[in-house]
């Protein structure tokens, strides 16, 4: 356990129809950690316009099949930085949702990743749920135990690179070095917990999963690999 004695800055990197729980699980966690604890967040993306959540929506325009129920029941959320001018980071977090499947429009977060793989100023990279599949396509895993959605966990290994990575069928979150990769949706928010109580301890671990009264599952808790098939 290392707890950081500068402003720890962490970034979430932001595209069209991510997942909200992906993100918005692991940083209720990290909401709370930052009231006793000092540390910087920045949401990333292409440019500064609002990004949809769990439909792609483009300049206000949905994006997809006519028959799809209730289109426009989504949120927004506004990016603090552009892949252009991010600073540096200490954590970074990748969400998944069903916007990992656009290939085209997450080539852009797949190449800053990619440039970001190396930087030496990163101390964790963190993925959620298909957020693996951005990662795995960068080339900068290969070599790496990693997990990923259950549901999703065979289209995931089929993009490019992933064939290059160990992919762990039963885990509900998955540590190599400084990669945390995580199983589907609230499994991030259980990695976040897994992750604070490795570098905060497991007082502060406790004292926020108290707060969110949350009923956490363990690294290797994982009932939805069975459930697929995937065991």
């Amino acid at each position: 356990m290392s707890i950081p004695t500068v402003p720890l800055r962490i970034a979430v990197v932001l595209f069209p129809a991510l997942t909200a729980l992906d993100v918005f699980g692991p940083l209720n966690a990290l909401n709370l950690l930052s009231i006793q604890h000092s540390m910087t967040l920045s949401l990333l993306s292409t440019d500064l316009k609002p990004v949809s959540i769990d439909r792609t929506i483009i300049d206000g325009v949905y994006q997809g099949m006519p028959s799809w129920q209730s289109p426009n029941l989504t949120q927004l959320v506004l990016p603090t930085h552009t892949f252009d001018d991010a600073p540096d980071f200490d954590v970074i977090m990748v969400p998944g949702g069903s916007g990992t499947r656009n290939l085209n429009l997450t080539k852009p977060h797949v190449d800053w990743l990619q440039g970001r793989m190396d930087d030496p100023n990163l101390q964790y990279m963190m993925t959620v749920c298909t957020g693996t599949s951005l990662l795995a396509r960068t080339g900068k895993i290969a070599g790496k135990n990693a997990t990923t959605n259950k549901a999703a966990f065979n289209w995931v290994k089929t993009v490019e690179h992933a064939e290059d990575v160990n992919w762990i069928a039963k885990a509900r979150w998955v540590v190599d070095g400084n990669l945390w990769t995580s199983s589907g949706v609230s499994a991030g928010t259980d990695m976040t917990l897994g992750w604070i109580e490795h570098v905060y301890g497991r007082n502060e671990s406790e004292r926020i999963r108290i707060q969110l009264e949350w009923v956490s599952l363990n690294q290797t808790d994982d009932p939805f690999a069975e459930i697929y098939g995937l065991v």
